[in-house]
């Protein structure tokens, strides 16, 4: 098993007016997995300076917020402190195999959040932790006709012809006379189109591409146009819609019909939102691999979110994937929350046992529709990453989903500090540079 992580202590820097701040935030240990039942400190200092060549300082008589939450039936705990000569200190444990994280937000001396970057976010940082990772377990068992579901919509698929609408488009200015961009709709099962942009280096010879499919994260949107390096680029959106529309019209599915699209028939596997969307996965990979072009050799199934809950679909449901690069993936480990060591379930949160009663019918449901069983039938190259600050998409399910990979090329990069968006796939997307070589 391979581990690729930042550092333990990481400082970042932010300006807020004139005064740049510096949030300290660490543990007092050298790796982020811990055994069961250790305990863990964590702490937090303020520091601040004028400018880039002054020395950093202590910042005293500053409120600051906390929140500590962890699995296991653990209730958050939130708090306030005053920044000292010292720094603060709290220390915490779990008693199982499962996540633990703390939050920091510091105010500045009017007792308001201290606002950076260009979009003025609140600064905060804070740093997780994971309890005997390597014993997590699913909170159910894998449904008995699991293979045989999905055996059914592949039939099902099948009988759908391939049929293929592609409309060129000029490409963008940068790429004019390089490659080829289409806009795509193919025929697929499920009531939906696949929908996206396909881009081909222009000129290319029969059998000369690898070719790579990427996936959309959660929300409403078109489909990206731009080439993905010597390769066969498709990018579909994820509800098969039409491509290139006004912002508006997407915003006003994603208030209206596709609003809730996630929790969308939960009680039927039959009627799941995501059946629909993995039947559209399969079929975006059937459609590159009849280009002309594909070399038979290369198929790269990527995405971030849910677009890497896509990918870790993409490579389970078809052999012929040679590398996944599933970045903070979702659709895993819904059924988190009634393990026998209580977690937080991973997006999309069908249910929550730790806050209502679940259903059986959709504990049931959604099983088939679990990156953890997916994952198991994954024999090619594939690199995970998560955050241990991302509530999103839960650290503790994404690092069962990369235990449970049955390839022995697989690897996961840990960010301690890492949120939903600031967990990058570097090792993962070294690889594809040179895959595309």
């Amino acid at each position: 098993m391979k581990h690729f992580l930042t550092a333990a202590v990481l400082l970042l820097a932010f300006c807020a007016g004139a005064a740049e701040y510096n949030l300290e935030v660490k543990t007092n240990k050298k790796h982020w997995a811990l055994k069961a039942g250790e305990k863990v400190t964590f702490s937090f200092q303020l520091l601040s300076r004028d400018n880039a060549k002054a020395p950093w300082q202590i910042v005293k008589g500053r409120t600051v917020t906390y929140w500590l939450m962890g699995d296991g039936g653990m209730k958050e705990q939130k708090g306030r402190f005053v920044t000292a000569d010292k720094p603060f200190e709290l220390t915490a444990s779990l008693n199982g195999p499962g996540w633990l994280c703390i939050n920091f937000i510091p105010r500045d001396e009017k007792g308001q959040y201290i606002k950076s970057g260009k979009n003025k976010k609140i600064l905060q940082k804070g740093i997780g932790v994971l309890y005997d990772p390597d014993k997590l377990q699913p909170g159910q068992p894998e449904p008995a006709d699991f293979d045989a579901f999905w055996k059914s919509q592949r039939e099902l698929l099948n009988k759908v012809p391939l049929k293929v609408n592609l409309t060129p488009f000029p490409a963008p200015a940068p790429h004019k006379g390089k490659y080829n961009f289409w806009d795509v709709q193919i025929d697929c099962a499920g009531g939906k189109p696949v929908s996206g942009y396909l881009c081909i280096p222009a000129g290319a010879k029969p059998e000369s591409l690898p070719a790579i499919v990427t996936y959309h994260g959660a929300g409403v949107r078109g489909a990206h146009a731009y080439p993905f390096g010597h390769s066969i680029h498709l990018d579909i959106n994820a509800h098969g819609l039409p491509n290139g529309k006004e912002t508006a019209f997407y915003e006003n599915l994603n208030k209206t019909t596709l609003k809730g699209y996630r929790h969308e028939g939960i009680s039927n596997r039959d009627t799941v939102y995501f059946r629909g969307m993995f039947l559209r996965v399969m079929r975006a990979l059937d459609y590159v691999k009849s280009r002309p072009e594909w070399n038979g050799k290369v198929l790269v199934a990527c995405g971030g979110s849910q677009g890497g809950g896509q990918a870790i679909a993409a490579a389970a449901l078809d052999p012929q994937v040679t590398l996944c690069i599933a970045t903070v993936p979702a659709i895993g480990d819904h059924a988190g929350s009634i393990a026998k060591f209580p977690r937080r379930p991973g997006w999309p949160r069908f249910y929550d046992a730790r806050t209502a009663k679940p259903s059986q019918k959709v504990i049931d449901a959604t099983a088939y529709f679990d990156n953890i069983f997916f994952a198991k039938r994954i024999k090619c190259e594939t690199y995970l990453t998560t955050g241990l600050m991302d509530t999103s998409c839960s650290p503790a399910g994404v690092y069962l989903v990369y235990r449970n990979i049955a390839s022995s090329k697989k690897y996961i990069a840990v960010y301690p500090s890492g949120n939903h968006s600031g967990a990058p796939n570097d090792k993962g997307n070294a690889r594809l540079r040179e895959v595309l070589k």
